[in-house]
């Protein structure tokens, strides 16, 4: 259902029957189905059934090993290479490492002919440069057999990676591009387990749930890396609430521990009880409506409500909403032991849940749904008849939520106290938002996690500046 998919279902059909797809953040994220960070993105094409999903927010802890050299670093550090077999020992524990998953015979003109198709599949972020994966792109990884793959592949200006991952010559089982920098913490690429942050990467050891010898991973330039075509269950399902790869380790030529990753579950949040309901700001009814930016004087663009009745959109948005209620076995993550029961207590979308805001037109829309017990809203885009993006949330604990400050995901936000009137200076021009019941709105958002950090303004009802703050929004 942030952050950073590729968005999705018709029916939540049986993924060993249709290719799956995923794009970065489905990749990222495979954490718990939670309070306020899961995700869904269900779409339909003739040719593909897809299911992306993102899952709770995970806490990524990063540490980088420095010393002397191997002569002078603690055993825990290093790794014992056999040069006449190639195996690697893993001195921390004594264990032998798994060894190297197979090189794909395949050459990388058919790799790149299989993999192709699934990048034209993809909607790229507005903030992806790269361009559409091609002849220009590099190869750097490839693993498998003559069915299964999965491949890297590096654009030409090395900003981003491309991951492909089949189940056969003709069937994709996830795919990806995850760019390699970033301005506000880890590239994805290394989020996304196909990159190191560091350079001169010899050996990349990973240890996975419910193994305990670690796994060795094919290893290029020296930062790139992959453990193989694995399924999509294989690798991301998360199991009791943690991803399936629990820690990453890197070593340099000499066998020198470089880079060391550990999952770290996230801290226990306090359950907010059941009884503390949303607290929205009073409405107030402009006396001078603005046309026009106060600041440029340019005109503003308006959002449209859209003309669906509260029923049509109660209706569309219980598709993705029982995509989510019969998840596990269909795709989806089986719910943490941290998820807030508030979530799913609130039950299915139904006649009893009030419709707070929808905006678009009656083909491509969003719309906020808040819950009987007035304490989960779910959000929910339709792009066309068969494309939708997904999620609920529960309020925090001050009856507040959905606050693009502060919250992971900023596709919709509520209206501060005394502000009447809202202009969002999205990347396309100024933007008055549409506002109802509390909530507000700065377009159709969803599809893309086109995020972007713009001023936005509140204005009172004589248009006088009230609130001025710059945020982080879905800008799509």
């Amino acid at each position: 259902m942030s952050n950073d998919i590729e968005h999705l279902l018709n029916t939540a059909a049986d993924d060993s029957e249709q290719p799956l797809h995923t794009d970065i953040d489905d990749i990222l994220a495979r954490g718990r189905r939670s309070v306020r960070r899961g995700r869904i993105g269900i779409a339909s094409t003739a040719a593909v059934t897809t299911l992306a999903i993102i899952g709770g927010a995970t806490v990524w802890s990063n540490s980088l090993h420095r010393g002397d050299g191997p002569a002078g670093s603690p055993r825990s550090e290093t790794i014992t290479v056999d040069p006449k077999t190639g195996q690697v020992v893993d001195n921390e524990t004594g264990l032998t490492a798994q060894a190297l998953p197979p090189v794909s015979p395949l050459s990388d003109a058919e790799v790149l002919k299989r993999c192709e198709p699934a990048d034209q599949r993809m909607r790229h972020s507005a903030t992806d440069e790269a361009g559409p994966v091609d002849a220009r792109w590099k190869v750097v990884l490839k693993s498998g057999d003559q069915q299964r793959l999965q491949a890297l592949f590096l654009s030409p200006d090395r900003s981003v990676v491309f991951g492909c991952t089949m189940k056969s010559s003709t069937q994709i089982d996830s795919m990806g591009r995850f760019p390699t920098t970033s301005t506000d913490g880890s590239p994805k690429a290394v989020l996304a387990k196909a990159m190191i942050p560091a350079t001169g990467v010899t050996h990349v050891l990973a240890t996975l749930d419910g193994e305990s010898a670690p796994r060795q991973a094919l290893v290029a330039e020296g930062r790139f890396f992959t453990l193989g075509p694995p399924t999509w269950r294989e690798t991301y399902e998360p199991v009791d609430g943690a991803p399936t790869i629990r820690r990453i380790r890197a070593y340099d030529a000499t066998g020198k521990r470089v880079y060391d990753w550990k999952y770290e579950p996230p801290a226990a949040e306090q359950p907010v009880p059941p009884d503390v309901k949303i607290k929205t700001a009073s409405p107030i009814e402009p006396r001078t409506l603005l046309t026009k930016d106060p600041d440029t004087g340019k005109p503003l663009a308006v959002v449209p409500f859209s003309p669906l009745s509260d029923e049509q959109v109660r209706a569309e948005c219980k598709r993705p909403d029982d995509a989510y209620f019969d998840g596990p076995g269909n795709g989806l993550p089986k719910p943490g032991p941290g998820s807030d029961p508030r979530v799913d207590a609130a039950g299915r979308i139904s006649p009893d849940w009030v419709v707070a805001l929808k905006v678009g037109s009656a083909e491509r829309f969003t719309a906020l749904v808040v819950s009987p017990g007035q304490n989960v809203v779910a959000w929910c885009y339709r792009d066309g008849k068969t494309a939708y993006d997904y999620t609920r949330s529960g309020v925090h604990a001050d009856g507040t939520f959905g606050d693009p400050a502060k919250d992971l995901f900023r596709n919709w936000a509520m209206v501060p106290d005394g502000v009447a009137q809202i202009i969002v200076d999205l990347p396309t021009g100024p933007v008055r938002a549409a506002i109802s019941n509390g909530y507000y709105l700065w377009g159709t958002t969803g599809g893309s996690e086109n995020f972007k950090k713009v001023r936005v303004r509140g204005y009172d009802a004589d248009a006088k500046l009230v609130y001025d703050k710059k945020i982080t929004v879905d800008a799509s």
